[in-house]
C-alpha cells in the first residue's frame, strides 16, 4: 500500500512523525502525524493506492508520484547538457592538451560528455589577505599553460 499526503500552506510549517504501539484487547501499530502551520488557510491532498500492477500499468508508486505531480507540477527536465559524465580539472591548458585527453577517455572506452577545463580559482600572489577567489588574469597564461 502507498499513501501519500500534499499540505500546501505558505506559513511555517512543521510536521511531527511518531510511531506509537498500543496494547489492549488488541495490539495496534502506527504512526501517529501531526502538521501544525502558523497562519494560513488549509488545504491538503491525500492519496492512497493498494493496486495490483497488471502488466501494461504503472504500479502503485508511480500512480502516487502522477496523481501528486498533478497537484503540484511535473519538475522540469535539466538542460541536456547537465546529464551525463562531466570531467574537470585544473590544469594549464591547450587546444592540444583537450583534445589528447578527449582521446584517451575514447581510447579507454569511458564515456565523457563535458570536459571544463577550469580557470585557477584561488590564488594566493602572497599578499597578506591570503587566497584571492575566481580571479581570471588572461596575460598569465601561455600556449602551452600557465606562465
Amino acid at each position: 500500500m502507498t499513501q501519500a499526503v500534499t499540505w500546501i500552506n505558505a506559513a511555517q510549517t512543521w510536521v511531527f512523525i511518531d510511531d506509537y504501539s498500543e496494547t489492549s484487547t488488541e495490539t495496534k501499530t502506527g504512526s501517529n502525524i501531526n502538521f501544525v502551520s502558523e497562519s494560513g488557510s488549509l488545504e491538503f491532498f491525500l492519496f492512497m493506492s493498494s493496486a495490483k500492477r497488471t502488466v501494461h500499468t504503472p504500479n502503485r508508486v508511480q500512480r502516487m508520484s502522477t496523481k501528486l505531480s498533478t497537484i503540484s507540477g511535473f519538475s522540469p527536465m535539466p538542460p541536456i547538457h547537465t546529464l551525463g559524465y562531466h570531467f574537470s580539472k585544473w590544469d594549464g591548458v591547450s587546444s592540444d592538451i583537450i583534445i589528447q585527453r578527449s582521446k584517451n577517455f575514447t581510447l579507454n572506452q569511458f564515456p565523457v560528455d563535458v570536459l571544463w577545463m577550469d580557470i585557477n580559482w584561488a590564488q594566493n600572489e602572497g599578499d597578506r589577505f591570503g587566497e584571492e577567489y575566481f580571479v581570471f588574469n588572461p596575460l598569465n597564461f601561455t600556449e602551452d599553460g600557465i606562465a
